[in-house]
């Protein structure tokens, strides 16, 4: 079994707890929970049991399998009063202690025959297990995570930190799971149940093409995308080249009641002034030389459904105030036409520019920013959500491996992993699917063990120099171990480093205009100001 350096557990103890900031839900929190603990220990697979209210038995609410989160599985309730005594995961919920066992498949003095079932079922042999009690900060054990397969992880004391952090959250969505329920039962469940029916709808029908993402960036993206998902209202999304726009329109269109509907999508940047015009309202036959029949527009063609219109930045000045007046009036007129048709269209607008600095310089129309700057979304630069790096690229490598007919897609190897994380990204997340395809086609189609990344030599790409190699890591003893104190202190430190950073970026961005940086960071403007002082944060420096 391999082990894992103490720096690398503190980034993931960083990422853990960013991914969970914002989780409310019982069902999302248990999902970041074991996608997490996935993550930071390297196992292939994973359950989440969760004590029911009488605290009499465990139900298994959340299981990881396939690398992905299994939607139904085999795992079964566990009665605790009548489970075998030498059942692991009893012993482990009611003695409080962690049970690892190595060889799972072999003698190893616990009744696993429960376990052996399940995994026949799934087609496993896992070669090793881990049990976890999830006990909360006031000491009360809520429920038991189970990793299978696992790289055992020496440091112990960031395990018990991450559990602990764990067992408080999913503490907090059951509260606010069983209080929410109270709620909606006392108001009739008039008020209260047409949101969670659109929640309901909106689990049912999940994206193809949903975004990869974990991070509380991204998160936080989503929680502001899922108010309007549903809501005739027109989003802008801003954010550097390739940090996923085309894919996020697709995520908003196809989570909305417009999904049925066609979702069409036109890069402004990529057809000639002269025929944008006819590209997106259409012409009649004869209305300019080589009109030789009518030609049906983007808007009539999306009607019903969601425009995306990509680098709305590059839009020539003269299209800018025609297609302002289709936003206000909901109609278009065709090229040599008469006559308005009117659309129920949906637009979603992407650039990478600053607008307002365009619109300082004359290139861009203060009036049409205005009218598309109703919802802003900003994505974030993929070097500033680091926690999404390697969800993305075991997607891509995914992705890859299918395309090129593997019978199983290629693993990654730590070393590989390192250098993924310590790469800046420029391209964002699009550089990143460029350099997977291209590792994968260099590789033995067995494991990722080089990767490269274009122009730049691989020794040129580490920013973020590792004390402990691979190679000198050895078994901590209790002397070297860190205390949980220096684990809070250390992890303290580097939440309020990563804050600091993420809100001069954010300044920088916005001009330093501190009402806009609070919006873009969903912040009171006070909180930031507050968060400005704490960190000694100025325009001058």
């Amino acid at each position: 079994m391999s082990s894992a350096n103490h720096s690398e557990l503190g980034n993931a103890l960083l990422a853990i707890s960013q991914s969970l900031a914002d989780r409310n839900q019982l069902t999302q929190t248990l999902e970041a929970v074991l996608t997490a603990a996935k993550q930071m220990t390297m196992a292939r697979h994973g359950i989440i049991y969760v004590l029911d209210q009488t605290g009499e038995t465990l139900l298994p609410t959340c299981a990881y399998h396939n690398d992905k989160i299994a939607k139904e599985h085999p795992w079964t309730p566990i009665e605790i009063d009548s489970a075998s005594e030498s059942d692991p995961f009893n012993f482990a919920v009611h003695n409080g202690e962690v049970v690892l066992i190595n060889e799972l498949y072999k003698y190893n003095g616990y009744d696993c025959e429960n376990i052996y079932q399940a995994e026949q079922t799934l087609g496993l042999t896992s070669q090793n297990l881990l049990a976890w009690p999830l006990v909360d900060e006031s000491g009360n054990t809520i429920g038991l995570l189970v990793l299978l397969d696992l790289s055992v992880i020496d440091n112990e004391a960031a395990l018990t930190e991450f559990c602990r952090m764990a067992a408080s959250h999913i503490r907090q969505a059951i509260w606010l799971e069983q209080y929410g329920q109270v709620i909606e039962n006392l108001s009739g469940g008039n008020q209260l149940k047409k949101p969670s029916e659109k929640l309901s709808t909106k689990s049912k029908r999940k994206s193809s093409s949903e975004p990869v993402a974990i991070s509380s960036e991204m998160l936080s993206v989503f929680e502001r995308l899922d108010r309007v998902l549903s809501l005739p209202v027109d989003v802008l999304l801003r954010g550097e080249t390739g940090t996923g726009k085309e894919v996020m329109a697709k995520y908003i269109h196809e989570n909305s009641n417009r999904s049925k509907a066609p979702l069409v999508v036109q890069n402004c940047a990529a057809i000639p002034e002269q025929l944008l015009e006819s590209e997106l309202f259409g012409h009649k036959k004869g209305s300019f030389t080589g009109a030789d029949k009518d030609k049906v527009g983007l808007f009539e063609a999306a009607n019903g459904g969601t425009l995306f219109l990509d680098e709305i930045g590059d839009m020539p000045m003269l299209l800018q105030a025609k297609l302002l007046r289709v936003l206000q009036e909901r109609k278009v007129r065709p090229v040599g036409a008469s006559k308005e048709i009117e659309v129920d269209v949906r637009v979603i607008a992407a650039t990478h520019c600053n607008l307002m600095g365009q619109i300082q310089e004359g290139r861009f129309r203060a009036d049409l920013f205005y009218r598309l700057n109703v919802f802003p979304i900003t994505l974030p630069p993929l070097r500033t959500r680091r926690d999404d790096i390697l969800p993305l690229a075991e997607h891509f490598v995914k992705l890859a491996s299918k395309k090129l007919g593997l019978p199983q897609s290629l693993s990654i190897s730590a070393h590989v992993r390192k250098q993924l994380l310590d790469y800046p990204y420029p391209g964002n997340v699009r550089e990143l699917k460029n350099i997977i395809e291209r590792s994968v086609l260099l590789s033995d189609f067995e494991t990722l063990s080089t990767i490269e990344f274009g122009e730049q030599a691989p020794e040129q790409v580490v920013q973020q120099p590792t004390q402990i190699t691979e190679s000198s890591v050895s078994v901590a003893t209790p002397s070297s171990e860190p205390s949980m104190e220096e684990v809070s202190k250390g992890l303290k430190e580097a939440v309020g480093e990563y804050e600091r950073t993420v809100i001069i970026d954010c300044l920088r961005e916005c001009n330093w205009h501190t009402k806009r940086a609070a919006e873009q960071l969903s912040l009171p403007l006070s909180t930031l100001n507050h968060k400005m002082k704490k960190y000694d944060i100025s325009a001058a420096g």
